[in-house]
C-alpha cells in the first residue's frame, strides 16, 4: 500500500487487527506466537503454519533452520515484560498491519438503507410544513408526528446509526433537514446519558418540531444572508410561540414537547427567548435539545456563513458554555460526540489522510479510521479500515497516530461521498 503499511494477504485471520513483528531467530523467546518463517514451511520440522514457542528445543530448531522469523504480538504470551520486549524491539523491525473489513458495516449498511426512506419522508414533511403558506395546520402537525414517530423508535434503538444518518445527510440549512438532524442527535444523546426511551422520544418529537413556528416567518427573513434588523429579530423570535401555541391548541401533545419547542431558544444566563428564563427554569430535556440546535446549525453551511468542522463547532460551544448552556451537559455531549467525531478527516503522522468511521467510548483519542490518501496525495484503492487503538497499545502512535484535523475542502475529498461509497448507499 502506498502509505508504506502492507497488507498481509495470506493466512491472515481477516477479524482482527494485528501486528507482525520480525525478528532474528536470536531474540526469541518461550511464550512468542511464531507466525511466518524466512522460508517455506515445508522441510521444517514444525506440524503447524503458527505455534507457540514452548521449549528450549522450539528455540534451537528456529535457530537451525531459520534466520529471521515473524512473532505476532497478539497470540504471544500477555505477559507484560515479554510484551514489552516485543514493542521495544518493533523499532528495529518491519511491521506489517494486517487491515480488515470495517467491523460492523454490513448491520450499519443494512439499519441506513431502513430507515433512510423514513428519513426522507418526514424532512417531506416538515419541509412542507416550513414552506405553508397559510401556516401550520393542526392535521398537518398530526400527520408529521405520526411520520416522525417512526424514525424517532429506530433512532433511539440504535443511537450510531442514527449519527451516521445525521453524517450522511445532504448539508443544507432547510427547516425539514435541520430538524431531523437535530432530532438525530437529540435521541442519541439522550439514549447515551441512559435517558428512559419515554424520555428519548419526547426529546426526538420536541426537537422534530422546534422549528415548525418558523413557517409563519416570511423567507426573506429566513434566508437573509446578512444580520438581522432589529424588527426582523423582533419576527423572528415570534417564531416558538407561535409553534408552541398551535401545538397546544391541538391538545395532543405531551407538556414537555411543549416545552422544548416554545424554549429551545432560551439561555441559562436569562438572555434568550421569548421569555427570558434562566437557570433551572430552563428544564434538561430542553438544554439538551438546544445544544443540538446549536451544534447541527453550526456545522451545516447557512446562508449568511460556512458550516465549522465539528471541532471547531465543539470549541464555540465550549466557549458558550460559560454562560448559556449548561456546563456539565456541553461537556457530556462533547465526550458523546468524541475528540474526533465521525466522518472528521485527520492526517496521521505518516502523512496518510484517513476518515473516522468508529470510537470506542472508552479510547475516544484512538479511533477507527478509513485510509482514502497516501502521503503523497494518491488515492488508496481498496479503502482499508486501521484501529489506532491497536496502533497505541502497540506503541507505533510516533508514525501511524493522528497529527491534526484537516478541512476536507482543503485538499478536495468529499467524505460524505466516500462514506456513501464505502456504506453502498451509493
Amino acid at each position: 500500500m502506498e502509505s508504506g503499511l502492507q497488507r498481509a494477504e495470506s493466512g491472515a485471520n481477516r477479524s482482527e487487527h494485528r501486528m507482525k513483528i520480525q525478528l532474528p531467530v536470536e531474540q526469541l523467546e518461550k511464550g512468542m506466537y511464531v507466525s511466518e518463517l524466512d522460508r517455506p514451511w515445508e522441510g521444517t520440522p514444525f506440524l503447524f503454519q503458527g505455534f507457540v514457542i514452548e521449549s528450549e528445543d522450539d528455540l534451537a530448531a528456529l535457530r537451525q533452520h531459520c534466520r529471521q522469523v515473524w512473532v505476532d504480538d497478539l497470540k504471544s504470551s500477555t505477559e507484560q515484560a515479554l510484551q514489552d520486549r516485543l514493542h521495544t524491539a518493533v523499532r528495529g523491525s518491519t511491521i506489517t498491519v494486517v487491515f480488515t473489513e470495517w467491523e460492523g458495516v454490513g448491520k450499519l449498511r443494512d439499519t441506513l438503507k431502513r430507515i433512510e426512506q423514513k428519513r426522507d419522508d418526514v424532512v417531506t414533511s416538515l419541509t412542507r410544513l416550513a414552506e405553508s403558506v397559510v401556516g401550520v395546520q393542526v392535521e398537518d402537525l398530526q400527520q408529521t408526528r405520526s411520520a416522525v414517530a417512526g424514525l424517532i423508535d429506530d433512532i433511539a434503538s440504535d443511537p450510531t446509526a442514527g449519527l451516521w444518518l445525521r453524517i450522511l445527510s445532504e448539508q443544507d440549512a432547510s427547516l425539514g433537514r435541520h430538524a431531523v438532524n437535530t432530532s438525530t442527535l437529540a435521541v442519541a444523546f439522550a439514549a447515551e446519558l441512559g435517558w428512559d426511551k419515554e424520555l428519548q422520544g419526547i426529546v426526538g418529537e420536541g426537537a422534530m418540531l422546534h422549528d415548525v413556528g418558523m413557517a409563519r416567518i416570511p423567507e426573506k427573513i429566513r434566508n437573509k444572508p446578512g444580520a438581522f434588523t432589529e424588527e426582523e429579530f423582533g419576527l423572528v423570535k415570534l417564531h416558538p410561540v407561535y409553534a408552541a401555541t398551535q401545538m397546544e391548541n391541538s391538545g395532543k401533545f405531551d407538556p414537555r414537547i411543549l416545552e422544548i419547542v416554545r424554549h429551545h431558544h432560551e439561555r441559562i444566563d436569562g438572555s434568550g427567548y421569548p421569555d427570558g428564563l434562566a437557570d433551572g427554569d430552563i428544564p434538561p430535556y430542553v438544554q439538551l435539545v438546544s445544544i443540538c440546535d446549536v451544534y447541527d446549525s453550526y456545522t451545516t453551511p447557512q446562508c449568511y456563513r460556512r458550516q465549522l468542522t465539528p471541532s471547531a463547532a465543539m470549541r464555540r460551544l465550549t466557549q458558550r458554555s460559560a454562560g448559556q448552556f449548561d456546563r456539565s451537559l456541553v461537556e457530556k455531549f462533547i465526550r458523546f460526540i468524541g475528540i474526533y467525531p465521525l466522518g472528521t478527516l485527520v492526517r496521521l503522522r505518516s502523512g496518510v489522510l484517513a476518515v473516522i468511521v468508529a470510537s470506542d467510548e472508552t479510547r475516544r483519542l484512538h479511533p477507527t479510521v478509513l485510509l482514502v490518501k497516501d502521503a503523497a496525495g494518491r488515492t488508496l484503492m481498496p479503502r482499508r479500515t486501521l484501529n489506532l487503538a491497536y496502533i497505541e497499545s502497540g506503541r507505533l502512535s510516533a508514525k501511524y497516530g493522528i497529527d491534526e484535523i484537516i478541512e476536507p475542502e482543503s485538499v478536495q475529498i468529499d467524505v460524505r461521498e466516500i462514506l456513501l461509497q464505502e456504506l453502498q448507499l451509493r
